[in-house]
């Protein structure tokens, strides 16, 4: 016995689900990578912060601290932060968040994707 199954595969349908899928993925991770860091930055007047909320674009792909000093601070992890107004301040703080949280921003993007790409 032979069973001929042919199924028309719309794949145009394919790649709009696809992109759909990893545009809501990169907005989340964008946004969680951006929460995360922040937890990390240095904060005196939150301007640093702010400029991280302002200039990032969800789903860019692309987070950026935008002020005079953010290169110098990020740069210089040797500083004597304060931590009056942030205990966890500290340079580098995208990599200090990423090696803190690199698992879960995986976990996120999984689900995230799978959610969207199978609803």
């Amino acid at each position: 016995m032979q069973v001929d199954v042919k199924e028309d595969i719309d794949w145009g349908l394919i790649r709009k689900r696809l992109n759909e899928a990893f545009e809501v993925t990169q907005k989340a991770l964008d946004n969680q990578i951006l929460k995360d860091s922040n937890f990390h930055a240095p904060q005196d007047k939150a301007n640093l912060i702010e400029s991280g909320v302002r200039n990032t674009d969800p789903g860019s792909g692309k987070i950026i601290w935008d002020t005079e000093y953010a290169k110098r601070l990020y740069y210089n992890p040797q500083y004597n932060f304060s931590k009056d107004k942030n205990p966890n301040a500290s340079g580098l703080w995208f990599e200090r968040a990423k090696s803190l949280q690199f698992r879960h921003w995986l976990t996120l993007a999984q689900h995230t994707f799978g959610n969207n790409f199978n609803s």
